[in-house]
C-alpha cells in the first residue's frame, strides 16, 4: 500500500499536515517557551569583560551533570587577536553554575580561569559548538567546530584564519585536528553547528554562506545581493566537506517586503544571523532551527535588534517557517541584559517533563558602538517536554484522521494536555478507513489528561491490533496534541 507511513516505534510531531490525512477544525500552533529576564549565568571575570556570547553550547551528561562551554568576549568588535576564548561552567541542575579554575590557558600572566581554548591567549575563537560524537574514538569523543583566528604572528606566518576543529576525550583538554582549516574558504562568523545525520548517514554542518556575504561580515546589500543566510554541508568522515554550500534559509519576499516605516534604506531589511539547528533525538525525520533573525532597515543598521525564529524540517534541507513567523523567543525589556539581541545555542535539554532551551542574551544593539559586558547573559527558556508545536481544538471541537500507519508498539502513547475542560478520543479504523471493531469512539475511554505520556484505552485494553496497518481518527475539545507514539 503506496500511502502507508512506517510509524515504528518513534515520536511523531505535528509539525506539518503530515498526520492530517483529513482534517477539521483543527490547527497548528508554536509554543513559545517561557522566559525571564534573569539570566542562570552572568560575566563576571576580566576575560569576560565584553560580556557572555550568543554562541554557547549546554550538554547534559546525566541527571546531575550539566555541561557548558560558554563564549567569553574580552574585545569588542570585529573578531581580531585575543578578542574570544571559550570557557567552561558546570552545573548540578542546569540553573546555578560553576565555573571551575583549570589551569590550562593563561589570560594575563595567570592561568587561575575556566578558559579551555584556545591554546593561546592571543588567539581568538568565536561561535564554537561543542558535540558528543559516539561514532568516534574515545580520545577524539567530543568536537567542537569553530570560527578560529590565529595570532598576528601566525598569520602572517602561513596559518590560515577561518573554520577549525577541535577534539578532546574530556571536554576539557582540546587539541587542534590536522589540515586546518577544513573545509577552507568556508563563511563561518556564525554558531557553526554540526551532527552526525542517521537519516542521511553522514556528518552535517550548518554555516554561513560565501555567495550572500563578503568575508568583511557586514551586511552591505550591494545591489541587494549580500546578507546574511543559512547554508548546509555535508561529510562523511568530519574531514572532507561538500561544496558549495547549499542555502537552506534566506530572507524570502514575505521577510524582505514586510511593510516598514518611512525612514528606511532601499535593502534587505533582515537576515539570519545563527542557527541553532538540530535533529531530534527521539524521532526519525523532525528537525528544528531556532536562527536569529537580525533587522535592520534603517542607514545606521537601526533597530539593529535579534529575536528567535522557529522552523522545522524532516530533512534537514527544506525548512518550513512555524508561528507565523512570529518571534520563538522576543527579546526582552529595554535596559535588561536580553532587551537587545537573543540568539538561541544549539542541544535543547530534556527532562522527564519539560524542553529546555539555552539562549545568548545582550541589553546592547548590534550597531551600538560601546557594549556593557555586564549586560548580558545566559537565559533559560522552559517549554514542556517536546512542546514546539501542537495540534490544537477549540472549545467547538474539531478532528483529524491520519494515512495508514504501520506501527511497532502494542500501545498508543500521547503527549496532551486537555486542560481542565477539554477531551480527545480515538478510533482505530483500518486502512480502508473503516472502524476497527473493539477499538471504536464508543469504547474509547475520554482522555482528560495533562500528561507527557497518557495510554489511550478502549474497554479498559490498551492494546493495538498487530497484524495491519492503522488510521488514528482524532476527536478533541480545547486541546493541545504535541506528539504520539507507539510503544
Amino acid at each position: 500500500m503506496s500511502n502507508v507511513i512506517n510509524a515504528g516505534s518513534g515520536k511523531h510531531f505535528f509539525i506539518d499536515q503530515r498526520y492530517f490525512d483529513r482534517s477539521s477544525d483543527v490547527g497548528l500552533c508554536m509554543n513559545p517557551p517561557r522566559v525571564t529576564s534573569d539570566p542562570v549565568l552572568r560575566a563576571d571575570n576580566p576575560w569576560e569583560r565584553q560580556g557572555i556570547s550568543g554562541y554557547n553550547t549546554v550538554i547534559r551528561e546525566d541527571e546531575k551533570s550539566f555541561r557548558l562551554w560558554y563564549g567569553a568576549n574580552f574585545i569588542s568588535g570585529y573578531p581580531q587577536e585575543g578578542a574570544v576564548r571559550l570557557c567552561y561552567a558546570e552545573s548540578e541542575d542546569g540553573i546555578h553554575w560553576h565555573k571551575p579554575e583549570l589551569n590550562l590557558v593563561e589570560f594575563q600572566g595567570s592561568k587561575a580561569n575556566n578558559i579551555v581554548v584556545p591554546l593561546d591567549e592571543r588567539q581568538s575563537m568565536q561561535g564554537a559548538t561543542v558535540y558528543i560524537d559516539e561514532r568516534a574514538s574515545a580520545d577524539e569523543r567530543y568536537r567542537l567546530w569553530t570560527k578560529y583566528q590565529p595570532t598576528d604572528a601566525e598569520i602572517e606566518a602561513g596559518t590560515e584564519p577561518g573554520l577549525w576543529a577541535m577534539h578532546s576525550a574530556d571536554g576539557i583538554h582540546w587539541t587542534y585536528d590536522d589540515n586546518q582549516p577544513n573545509p577552507p574558504n568556508q563563511m563561518c562568523d556564525t554558531q557553526n553547528v554540526f551532527f552526525w545525520d542517521d537519516q542521511h548517514d553522514c556528518y552535517v554542518g550548518y554555516t554561513r554562506v560565501h555567495e550572500t556575504q563578503r568575508r568583511d561580515e557586514a551586511a552591505e546589500m550591494e545591489h541587494g545581493k549580500r546578507y546574511r543566510s543559512v547554508g548546509r554541508i555535508t561529510s562523511p568522515d568530519f574531514k572532507t566537506w561538500s561544496q558549495p554550500t547549499l542555502i537552506v534559509l534566506e530572507g524570502d519576499s514575505v521577510d524582505l517586503e514586510a511593510p516598514l516605516p518611512f525612514n528606511h534604506v532601499q535593502r534587505p531589511q533582515m537576515d539570519f544571523y545563527t542557527n541553532a539547528a538540530f535533529k531530534h533525538p527521539e524521532a526519525d525525520d523532525v528537525y528544528f532551527m531556532m536562527p536569529a533573525a537580525y533587522h535592520h532597515w534603517e542607514a545606521d543598521d537601526n533597530p539593529a535588534t535579534m529575536d528567535v525564529k522557529l522552523l522545522s524540517s524532516r530533512d534537514g534541507i527544506i525548512w518550513h517557517r512555524l508561528g507565523d513567523r512570529e518571534p520563538f523567543i522576543r527579546r526582552g525589556l529595554d535596559g535588561g541584559p536580553d532587551s537587545g539581541m537573543v540568539m538561541a545555542n544549539v542541544w535543547p535539554i530534556h527532562t522527564e517533563t519539560e524542553t529546555w532551551i539555552y539562549y545568548g542574551g545582550r541589553g546592547s544593539k548590534h550597531n551600538d558602538d560601546e557594549r556593557d559586558g555586564s549586560n548580558t547573559g545566559l537565559f533559560r527558556g522552559v517549554l514542556r517536554r517536546d512542546g514546539f508545536v501542537s495540534a490544537d481544538t477549540t472549545l467547538s471541537g474539531g478532528e483529524f484522521t491520519t494515512p495508514p500507519l504501520e506501527h511497532g508498539g502494542n500501545e498508543l502513547e500521547l503527549n496532551v494536555d486537555c486542560g481542565a475542560g477539554g477531551w480527545l478520543i480515538v478510533e482505530l479504523q483500518d486502512a480502508e478507513g473503516r472502524a476497527i471493531d473493539g477499538h471504536t469512539f464508543k469504547e474509547c475511554q475520554t482522555v482528560t489528561a495533562n500528561a507527557i505520556r497518557t495510554t489511550v484505552a478502549w474497554n479498559g485494553s490498551t492494546s493495538l491490533p498487530a497484524d495491519r496497518p492503522v488510521r488514528l481518527r482524532v476527536i478533541s475539545r480545547s486541546t493541545k496534541l504535541y506528539t504520539f507514539k507507539f510503544v
